[in-house]
Formats: structure tokens, sequence, C-alpha cells
């Protein structure tokens, strides 16, 4: 088809189309549309595109399938192929599995386009066959729409597929690895994202608790924030990881995180969970029972879990004890670690045994007079109730310094004198 045939066949699409809308901002989009696309103004134009997709009414009738399709396809070659593949799959709603098939599909086709248009220049740079499809391994494009496929696998209940390409990648994204590259935070957050879904299939709370984090980081510096609707389910995931992780006792990059305001109001349906965690955090024994006992009904599977998060609020509030003694006695009897964490007498050395293993203090046991000195605590966040023991710690050992100040001068005075 010649360049004329083809502008004249956009054309009739695009005024077959404008015939089925009657929201007048999409009617206005679709003559900048055509304009844009006559002039060759491929920036205006993906920006153009970039407000058809905003819009809620573009979601009707399939418009947005029939958008991608008839129009941006033909000469997707023009564009920056990062927005060509957010375009397809801003097309194809995720929630039905006809609809994942299909962007699965023309995901797979956009990369072999990718690879189609990639090959030639690099074939100049490229010594042989090997060498060129570890430079194809390395554009930018390839690397994206390689994300998407593995998502959209994941997505479809296919999780060996997914890890193969995951593997394929994983390297370009560890800095530790000779084949690391610099990637933009768009295809970042693809990675981290594609990596959350899986460790949530495999309920890796660990490793998805860290990556949800990172992904966070990611997405904030990309143009295309979460909606409000993404954000509570992530910050649900992210609460409730952070609550199994059996190696997560410091909470505070969550906690510090705009994204947990998403269910602090008491209107929220996970304000539960909001209060789970400071409590959590904070120790606070009682009030994390109260607010596990509030949520088991509204997330029945924690049900399983109920052991694992008592020995998980004991240990908080061993370290919370810890935390409110003086900074220079933190010396502990077994007995006050048992009244203030409810602990059997029995297990109480095994609780500290526990949080050495976990690296969370640091110390030694008298075990004849049954004492745990520490001597390191792992920085935490702290709320407003520990800064305040932090600072009346701070208060105390300044009188001290003060006083030691007075007592080396009254009994040095000669000393001092004679210098």
């Amino acid at each position: 088809m010649s360049a004329m045939e083809l502008d004249g066949d956009v054309s009739t699409v695009l005024a077959s189309l404008r015939l089925e809308v009657e929201s007048g901002d999409l009617i206005n989009i679709f003559y900048q549309f055509e304009d844009f696309y006559e002039r060759k103004l491929w920036h205006q134009l993906t920006l153009a595109l970039d407000d058809f997709y905003s819009l809620p009414d573009s979601k009707s009738n399939n418009l947005r399938i029939k958008i991608y399709d008839s129009f941006v396809s033909q000469f997707q070659q023009k564009l920056n192929p990062i927005k060509v593949v957010d375009f397809l799959l801003a097309s194809f709603p995720n929630d039905d599995k006809r609809d994942q098939e299909a962007a699965l599909e023309k995901l797979i086709q956009l990369k072999d386009q990718f690879i189609s248009q990639a090959t030639p220049s690099l074939k100049k740079a490229a010594t042989d066959d090997d060498e060129l499809k570890a430079l194809l391994n390395k554009e930018e494009s390839i690397v994206y729409v390689d994300l998407q496929i593995s998502r959209f696998y994941l997505l479809l209940g296919n999780k060996v597929k997914s890890e193969e390409i995951l593997e394929l990648v994983e390297s370009k994204f560890d800095d530790s690895s000779s084949d690391s590259q610099v990637f933009n935070s768009k295809i970042n957050a693809a990675f981290y994202l594609t990596k959350c879904q899986l460790y949530k299939i495999d309920e890796n709370y660990n490793q998805f608790y860290s990556n949800g984090l990172l992904y966070l980081s990611s997405i904030e510096n990309t143009p295309t924030p979460l909606t409000n609707e993404e954000k509570i389910s992530l910050c649900y995931d992210l609460c409730i990881a952070a609550l199994l992780g059996d190696k997560i006792y410091n909470f505070g990059e969550l906690i510090l995180h705009d994204v947990l305001n998403v269910i602090k109001s008491e209107s929220s349906p996970y304000f539960w969970l909001f209060n789970l965690i400071q409590s959590l955090n904070a120790g606070k024994l009682n009030d994390f029972n109260h607010w596990l006992k509030v949520g088991i009904p509204k997330s029945p599977f924690l049900v399983k879990f109920q052991f694992f998060l008592q020995q998980k609020i004991i240990i908080t509030s061993l370290l919370e004890l810890i935390s409110l003694k003086s900074t220079t006695n933190k010396r502990l009897s077994f007995k006050e670690i048992s009244d203030f964490t409810g602990t059997p007498g029995n297990d109480v050395e095994h609780l500290i045994i526990k949080c050495f293993s976990l690296n969370l203090i640091k110390g030694y046991i008298n075990q004849i007079d049954e004492i745990l000195v520490v001597t390191w605590l792992q920085p935490r966040i702290l709320n407003l109730d520990q800064v305040k023991a932090l600072y009346s710690h701070l208060v105390d050992w300044d009188a001290k310094v003060e006083q030691l100040g007075k007592q080396v001068h009254e009994s040095g005075g000669q000393v001092w004198a004679g210098l």
C-alpha cells in the first residue's frame, strides 16, 4: 500500500470511528488525530493518544482496541516503542481472560516487529549472529515488551514461560551483574511489578515486600501514576506481606510512604490493617491483638497465620521494651521480659535467641542471673510516643554528663588550676 493510499485509509477509519462517539472531547481528539497524522507530527500525535486513553469514555464500544488495531498499528514504527506498548496495554482490560490472551498475542507480535525494526541498524555493529542477538536483547523496547509478555503469562497461569523470560532479563536489573543496564523508571517499574506478581503467586512475602517497595519508588518517577484503586490494592498487599514476611521486622519504608494514607481513614475498609501495621511497628501487644481480631473476619485467610503473627508481635514488643530502657543500662531480667511480652518464663530464652538469629539485637545472656544485656538494637522508625521516650533518654543522658562534669571539676580543681 502506498503512502497516499495509507493516508486515505487512515482518514476513512478515523471518520468512521468518529461517528461512533458522542463525547465532544473524543470527537475533538479524533480531529487532532487526523490533523497530526496528515502533518506527520508524531510527538503531538503521541500526546493526543495519551489524552484519548486517559478519557473514561474511550473504554466504551471497544473503542480503544479499534484505535490501536486500525490506527496506531498503522504507523507504530514512527512512535516511541515504549509508548506503543503502553497504548496496547491500555487497549485491553486485564480482568477478562479473552482480552488477556488477545493482549499477549499482540505483545508477542509487537516484539517481533521491534526486532525487525532494530535489526538493520544493529547488524552494522554486530560481528556475528550471537552478538546481534545480545544487542537486540539490550534494546529497551524489547526488554520492556518482554516484561509485559512475562506478566501476561502470569495472569494467564503460565508461570513456567513467565519465569523463563524473567531469568533472561533479570541480570540486566542486577547492579552486581556484568550485564547490568541503566533503565528509565517505567521499565524498572515494569520489572518490579512482574516480580511482585510472581512472588504473590508463590506467597513469598519477604520478596514481595522488598520488590513492592522498589516498584513504588519506580512508579513515582513515571508520568503515569497509580490510580487510587491500584494504590489501595498495592497497599493492602504490602501490608499483608509486612505482616507475614518471616524476615520483615522493620516497617519504616512502608509506614513513611504516602501509599499508606489510602487506608488511613476510618471510612476505609482496610482501616483495621492500617492500625495493625502501626501497632506491630510500635510493639503494642494489646492493640495488635484487638485489630487482628477485627481484621480476621474481613481477611479470613489470616486465621492460619495467627500463631506466627503472635510470635511476631511478641518479638516487636521485646524490641519496644529494649528501646524504652536507658541507653546506659539496657539490662533486662527474664521476668521483666516475660511480664511485658506475655511470654512464659521457660520460653524467654528462646525468644531472645530468636531475636539474635534475626539480627534484631546484639548482646549476651547472663544465664545464671537470667538477664539479657543488649549492646545494639536494630534501628527502626519511631512513632511520636517512641520519640518522646527517646527524648527523655537524651535529657537524662545530658543531665548525667553535666553531673559528671561537675564532679570532675570539683575533684580535680587543683589539677586544673596547675595547668
